[in-house]
């Protein structure tokens, strides 16, 4: 029989969202058995609000899976995006496989790609609610090659897929992707790890991602499966930049939960935010996209290069070294209690 392990949500987190996107995805459930507790051994906890665990007789685990820096002040061990060598702490780990698995990006062999091409009936997607200055901008200029459709708030053109049901909203967004032969997939700022859905939201559809964010998103996804920004344009560079890119916890938001509501923080935070978008303006705004957008033209005018993407895995080696990593922190982790 599995270990049983007492566990407890709070602060954003709760217990079958997070056993569904973590748990069951790193297949640490395969190890034990989670059991929701009201006295529980173990507690985690995420970053949105005021409701964190003071010490006591269990296991403290921040999850903070937003652009904030961890904070071990409050937690025994901690989750968060930036990579381990920023922090050098033995309990810290960084998120990389949230909400899917490795597994299910593994493409099929022998696939049809004549078919996935036929499937393809639009150009390109920009599917955006917040506005960010550079992507908008490539928007602009990959626009006057042919229409993008935006159904999202940012540069909306169109209507959005009329569905109420915020449980379906991944697959109504994939199934609306899998249309379109490119997907402009653009974080909205620019950081070693810093990685969310646009790449593999994407991915899921067979839609051609157009990518910028994580610099180092190689480690793990294969980088002729799409087509990465920086593989065709410079970010600019100067001393205020790098002033800037050396001091990188001003470019996260180091916004420690249980101090929310502190206005000094708060002071902090937005001081933080503003260096964050300074960074990204000066690195990002008025560039010309002139060589990426070359690049997309030809693979929109040659079916055949525009397939040889597609004829890649869209994993590096690295995927599942780094499932087997998490999987293994967590195995740490739920071992400490009795240890």
């Amino acid at each position: 029989m599995k270990p049983k392990v007492k566990i407890k949500f709070q602060n954003g987190l709760s217990f079958e969202t997070f056993k569904k996107d973590v748990f069951d995805v790193n297949l640490v459930s395969e190890e034990f058995d989670f059991i929701e507790s009201a006295t529980p051994d173990f507690i985690v906890f995420g970053p949105y609000g005021n409701d964190i665990p003071p010490v006591g007789d269990y296991v403290r685990i921040g999850y903070f899976c937003e652009n904030i820096t961890p904070d071990f002040e409050s937690c025994d061990w901690a989750f968060g995006i930036p990579l381990e060598e920023e922090f050098n702490n033995p309990k810290y780990s960084r998120i990389q496989w949230h909400g899917i698995a490795p597994s299910q990006l593994v493409k099929a062999p022998n696939r049809d790609l004549d078919d996935l091409l036929r499937q393809k009936k639009h150009f390109c997607n920009f599917v955006y609610s917040n506005p960010v200055p550079y992507r908008e901008e490539f928007f602009r200029q990959l626009s006057k090659y042919k229409k993008i459709d935006s159904p999202g708030k940012s540069m909306n053109n169109m209507a959005w897929p009329q569905n109420n049901n915020t449980d379906l909203k991944w697959d109504v967004k994939r199934d609306f992707l899998k249309a379109y032969k490119f997907t402009i997939s653009f974080e909205n700022y620019v950081y070693p790890g810093y990685q969310t859905e646009k790449l593999y939201d994407a991915m899921f559809s067979d839609s051609l991602p157009i990518y910028c964010g994580n610099p180092l998103v190689g480690t793990i996804f294969n980088g002729d499966s799409f087509l990465n920004t920086t593989d065709y344009i410079l970010p600019k560079h100067s001393s205020l930049i790098n002033w800037l890119q050396a001091n990188s916890q001003s470019n996260f938001v180091d916004i420690r939960p249980q101090f929310y509501k502190n206005p000094y923080h708060r002071l902090c935070r937005k001081a933080k935010a503003i260096g964050r978008n300074l960074k990204m303006k000066l690195q990002f705004n008025n560039l010309d996209f002139s060589p990426l957008i070359d690049r997309i033209i030809e693979l929109d005018q040659k079916d055949d290069l525009y397939l040889q993407y597609h004829s890649k895995p869209w994993l590096a080696d690295g995927a599942f070294e780094a499932l087997e990593q998490t999987r293994a922190r967590w195995s740490t982790i739920f071992s400490s209690k009795n240890g």
